[in-house]
């Protein structure tokens, strides 16, 4: 899996229906049919660095701190039937090794997902919970912070 800058061209991979700000970005099937989508924005400044793979989705790296090397990613995927594992490696590896990143985080809702799995076949650790963090299907969930060191 390679990824390429943004184009304008792209704009429509930007939209969907997975959760907001979440690490690994599936469309949730259960949404309400009438909850807006997701839309996230192409970048203004070089605290964000935004990555597509055509066709198939986005990996958004936000809050980059150039001086400690760390930021939060993104992926969305426009089809749930995509294997996100390859895409989730090739963002883990340009984060390291196109950005020069040492650490990449991002958060989890497991009440959308079952992704640990896939989490820790790409090196990632569960560090912690943030209670009640979204609201989802009517009722409050908990978010989990994952993230990956630079070997």
């Amino acid at each position: 899996m390679r990824w390429r800058g943004f184009r304008e061209a792209d704009r429509d991979l930007l939209t969907g229906h997975w959760l907001p700000g979440e690490l690994l970005g599936l469309p949730v099937a259960d949404r309400p049919p009438l909850a807006e989508p997701v839309t996230v924005d192409p970048p203004v400044d070089d605290t964000t660095e935004l990555c597509v793979a055509p066709g198939i989705g986005f990996a958004r790296f936000s809050g980059v701190d150039w001086i400690h090397r760390h930021a939060r990613l993104e992926i969305g995927l426009r089809d749930a039937s995509v294997d996100p594992k390859p895409l989730l490696e090739a963002a883990v590896r340009h984060g390291f090794d196109v950005l020069g990143l040492h650490r990449v985080h991002g958060l989890v809702t497991p009440a959308a997902h079952t992704v640990d799995a896939v989490l820790e076949s790409c090196g990632f650790h569960r560090e912690a919970v943030v209670p009640q963090a979204l609201w989802l299907a009517g009722r409050p969930v908990d978010r989990h912070v994952w993230s990956v060191l630079d070997a």
